[in-house]
C-alpha cells in the first residue's frame, strides 16, 4: 500500500526509496506486441506512456520531467482490492485527473508488485485501459504495429498440485482455447459477473457499475456471466476467429483464500489472418459453486486496433 500511497501524492521520491536498485516497471505497448515482450525488447518499446520494461529510475525520471506538466493538479490513485502473496501482490486501483490537455483520465489498474526478501521492490507490472491511456497521455499518436512468433507450448499445471481454487481458474483456459462455450461456462455460478475496462465510456468501466455489451464490443464494463457467453458465441459464430479460439498461456497467479490473480499471455489468428496476442491480467473470484466473478486487465489498444473497436469515441 505504501506504493500506491506514494504514487497518489505524486511522490516520486518515496516511490525511489521503496525500490531495489535494480527494479523494472512495465507497461504493455498496444499495437506493437514485440514491443511489450521484455525478452524481445528488455529495453522497451521507447514509446510513452505504452512503454514495455523500463529501468525503475528511468521510469521515475520520466514521471518526474512529465508529470507536473502533463497533470497539473494530480492524478488521484485509490485502492480498491489487494490480492496477496508471499513474494508478490496484485493492488487494484482507480485513478482519477485532468490532463492538462483538458482531458478527463479516470483509468483502472492492476498492479502486480514483486518484492524481494527485505521487502523492496524489484519489479512493478501495470495493467490498465492502454487504449485511454494513449488517447489521454499520448495524445492519440499513432503505434507500430508488430507481432510475435507463434507462442511456444507449456503444459498446464497439474490441478492436482495446485490449490482448489487456482485448478478452478486454470479450467477456464483449454475450454476457451478448444471454442467450448459450454465447459467454459458451466464453471460459472448462475450469477457470475465478468468485467473489462470500457475503452470510449469511462463511466461504463467502474468495477462495480453496471456495464453494457452493446455500448463498444468486448469493452464492456462488467456485465452478467450469461451475456458475456452470448457475445462470445455470436463473435465466434460470426467468424472473429479462424482459430477454434483463444489459446491462453497461465504464466504466474497468486492465491488469496477465494481470490486467484493469473497473469497469462494468449495467442489467436482472426478471420482475416491477424494474430491476436493479448496480455492478461485476471483476477478470478472462485466460490463453492464455481467461479462468481472475473475481472480482466488486458491490453485495450491492441483490441481496439486488431477488432475495430472505436476506443475513445462518444466519451
Amino acid at each position: 500500500m505504501d506504493f500506491v500511497s506514494a504514487l497518489d501524492r505524486g511522490s516520486l521520491g518515496g516511490l525511489a526509496r521503496l525500490c531495489a536498485p535494480d527494479a523494472t516497471w512495465w507497461v504493455d505497448t498496444g499495437p506493437d506486441r514485440r514491443g511489450g515482450d521484455p525478452d524481445l525488447a528488455p529495453h522497451g518499446s521507447g514509446r510513452f506512456p505504452l512503454h514495455g520494461l523500463m529501468r525503475m529510475d528511468d521510469k521515475l525520471a520520466l514521471m518526474r520531467s512529465l508529470g507536473p506538466h502533463a497533470f497539473p493538479t494530480g492524478c488521484r490513485q485509490i485502492p480498491r482490492r489487494i490480492v496477496a502473496g508471499d513474494d508478490t501482490c496484485v493492488i487494484e486501483v482507480e485513478g482519477y485527473g485532468v490532463h492538462a490537455s483538458g482531458r478527463e483520465y479516470a483509468n483502472r489498474y492492476g498492479f502486480v508488485v514483486d518484492v524481494d526478501p527485505t521487502g523492496a521492490i524489484v519489479a512493478v507490472r501495470e495493467y490498465l485501459d492502454t487504449a485511454h491511456a494513449q488517447h489521454v497521455v499520448g495524445d492519440d499518436a499513432p503505434v507500430p504495429r508488430s507481432s510475435l512468433d507463434d507462442p511456444p507450448h507449456h503444459d498446464p499445471p497439474d490441478p492436482v498440485d495446485v490449490p482448489p481454487a487456482l485448478a478452478t481458474a486454470l479450467a477456464m483456459w483449454p475450454a476457451l482455447a478448444r471454442g467450448d462455450l459450454d465447459a467454459f461456462g458451466a464453471l460459472f455460478t448462475a450469477d457470475a459477473t465478468w468485467w473489462t475496462d470500457s475503452g470510449r465510456r469511462r463511466d461504463l468501466g467502474r468495477h462495480h457499475g453496471r456495464g453494457d455489451l452493446d455500448a463498444n464490443g468486448p469493452l464492456h464494463g462488467r456485465v452478467a456471466m450469461s451475456g458475456k457467453l452470448a457475445a462470445m458465441r455470436a463473435r465466434l459464430a460470426g467468424g472473429t476467429y479462424a482459430s477454434p479460439g483463444i489459446a491462453v498461456t497461465a504464466d504466474r497467479w497468486i492465491v488469496d483464500d477465494t481470490l486467484v490473480a493469473v497473469e497469462a499471455h494468449g495467442h489467436a489468428v482472426l478471420g482475416d489472418g491477424a494474430r491476436y496476442q493479448n496480455r492478461y491480467l485476471w483476477i478470478v473470484d472462485v466460490r463453492p459453486g464455481g467461479i462468481a466473478g472475473v475481472r480482466e486487465y488486458c491490453d485495450t489498444l491492441h483490441v481496439t486496433d486488431l477488432l475495430g473497436v472505436a476506443p475513445e469515441a462518444d466519451r
